[in-house]
């Protein structure tokens, strides 16, 4: 589903989902925007809805009319502090004050502007529309990449189930979005899951800084930390692979990864749904400054 949430459903690529599944309806084709899917069982029991993730060829999955937005979203949700990296980047917001030092309200601010292309924002109205729609259906968010943070923010936010595969992490926009947090040691029941592996450098929150392929393609990919559980699989240490970039792609992700995993090698054992990390840190080298304290 996340797959076909890149493409039409004419498309000559479109992955078959069986008897049980159908794209009952499709959102964001004919805009430059967030775009996607919504399936649903025969019975509308069970709807999905798969959130298209970044276009771009960058990320090798090829570019489209939203790669513009993909990538101010991508700037906006996950970079410290509005993709300020240099003298050299153009930001998305006007929030860095100096060296590594942030505006943490004018941040915060810009987040939760409603009218500037966010794709949360525009994804929770997709919600309420799909809900109007499906009133007595089991909603669950899907996506890959950018669609997969965007899931399991509107996850944590309406309580739903949500599965991110190879998404950036998410924790640092849910904060800045200012969405509700599970209580002490009930992280682990929220049902929130991050599906990715080892040798992706955006799950794994190493493509960043001036030697990243990242950074000489404009993208401020700072995060790492996920909300909810996460299902690691280290294609590291059993695969041999190396970290790099054409590990991101959706289509290599279910076909070299996760599908044969087990199979081609019986040694290859599955891994164990690890709730989050609570000592993971974001931006760690940045200061955030309140407008209302001290600097």
């Amino acid at each position: 589903m996340v797959a076909n949430a890149y493409q039409p459903t004419d498309s000559e690529t479109w992955e078959n989902l069986g008897d049980r599944w159908d794209a009952h309806d499709s959102f964001g084709w004919a805009e430059d925007g967030i775009r996607g899917h919504v399936f649903a069982d025969a019975d509308n029991t069970t709807v999905v809805v798969a959130i298209k993730g970044t276009s771009s060829t960058f990320f090798l999955g090829g570019g489209s009319e939203t790669s513009a937005r993909d990538k101010f979203n991508d700037n906006r949700l996950f970079s410290c502090c509005c993709a300020y990296v240099d003298f050299t980047w153009a930001t998305v917001c006007d929030c860095h004050m100096s060296g590594s030092k942030c505006n943490a309200t004018c941040l915060q601010d810009a987040m939760n502007d409603e009218t500037s292309d966010n794709y949360f924002f525009a994804a929770a109205q997709i919600f309420m529309d799909v809900v109007t729609q499906y009133p007595r259906a089991n909603i669950v968010f899907a996506g890959h990449s950018l669609g997969g943070a965007v899931a399991g923010l509107l996850g944590i936010t309406f309580g739903l189930p949500a599965v991110g595969i190879e998404a950036p992490g998410d924790r640092m926009a849910s904060k800045r979005l200012h969405l509700p947090v599970p209580p002490a040691g009930a992280a682990g029941r929220v049902p929130l899951f991050h599906v990715g592996h080892t040798a992706d450098p955006v799950y794994m929150g190493v493509c960043s800084g001036r030697t990243s392929t990242c950074y000489y393609a404009g993208y401020a990919m700072e995060s790492r930390c996920h909300n909810g559980q996460q299902l690691v699989f280290d294609t590291v240490a059993q695969r041999g692979w190396r970290v790099d970039m054409r590990h991101h792609r959706i289509n290599e992700v279910i076909y070299l990864a996760l599908e044969p995993w087990g199979i081609t090698d019986p040694e290859e054992r599955m891994p164990t749904l690890e709730p989050e990390d609570k000592d993971c840190v974001d931006c760690g080298l940045w200061k955030f400054v309140y407008e209302d304290s001290p600097q």
